[in-house]
């Protein structure tokens, strides 16, 4: 039973180094879409998604073995300092075991690789886990109980090219975890009820999931405003048109114009004014933006 274990974890690694060859070839083939997180990564990751956990180990004295759960669920937020390190925190919950059930909550520090299209991370973390079993439906059993929990992993994410990279796939992601739980004071098997004793499991969790983005390590550029007029040279009562160019708007905004005029008219309600007849030495036109 170990031994398929570890051969289907190799299986898994195996896999995941071939997506990652076949990754980092698209990405190195298609500069053109290369998305823009690459050089500017996110500040904030929340990723959801599905987790195996492999346990490997015994309760002692009984000697009965824990099972591996299939289903499972995780979700952990990453927060930054700068484009390589930052602190995380997950929550996973493999409930619904052949004899155990198994919650973890962990923080740590994570470290990441921003290249282009994908993002290499590892992280390192220390938490709890409530575990309970192993399990023998009917006749003996151990409630619930709360112990040390330590994982060390790592895994790649894919930036997806929609939505302005909001969302990458987590590839893999691939940890191990290692818990101890007390139980109390063992009986005998085979004796019904409770059996106590102790656990020391080591487990490798695999899990895939959507990564969802928010801000940016680098800040927006502000926002700048020129102006032209054309002609360049005019005498008064020419007409004269002015241009203004804000640059750098957050593009889900709409930039307003309100042009006046020292003398004369002044025509215009977006970013090109145009003059009437100008009195004086020579127009003076003042503009007005809101973004």
């Amino acid at each position: 039973m170990v031994h398929s274990q570890f051969r289907s974890f190799g299986r898994f690694v195996l896999a995941a180094c071939a997506v990652s060859l076949g990754v980092g070839s698209l990405g190195a083939q298609t500069p053109g879409t290369a998305a823009p997180v690459g050089s500017n990564p996110s500040r904030v990751d929340i990723f959801t998604g599905y987790s195996y956990f492999g346990a490997h180990g015994q309760l002692k004295p009984a000697g009965i073995n824990y099972s591996s759960i299939d289903v499972g669920a995780i979700g952990s937020g990453a927060y930054y300092f700068n484009k390589y390190v930052g602190g995380e925190i997950i929550y996973a919950a493999h409930p619904g075991g052949q004899n155990n059930d198994l919650y973890t909550i962990s923080g740590g520090p994570i470290f990441r690789a921003p290249m282009q299209n994908f993002t290499l991370f590892a992280h390192g973390l220390a938490g709890a886990a409530k575990l309970d079993g192993p399990n023998i439906r009917n006749f003996s059993y151990n409630p619930s109980t709360w112990g040390p929990t330590l994982t060390v992993g790592g895994g790649m994410d894919y930036d997806l090219p929609f939505w302005n990279n909001r969302f990458s796939f987590r590839l893999f992601q691939a940890d191990f975890r290692y818990i101890h739980a007390n139980f109390g004071p063992a009986t005998p098997v085979p004796t019904a009820g409770i059996t106590g004793g102790r656990a020391n499991l080591n487990g490798v969790e695999l899990s895939t999931g959507i990564v969802t983005h928010f801000g940016h390590i680098i800040p927006p550029p502000p926002v700048t405003f020129t102006c032209s007029v054309s002609p360049s040279t005019a005498f008064p009562g020419d007409p004269l048109t002015v241009t203004g160019t804000a640059l750098n708007l957050n593009p889900k905004r709409t930039a307003t114009y309100a042009w006046t005029t020292d003398g004369g008219t002044i025509t215009g309600t977006s970013n090109v004014a145009s003059s009437g007849i100008l009195h004086g030495e020579g127009p003076c036109l003042r503009r007005q933006q809101t973004w």
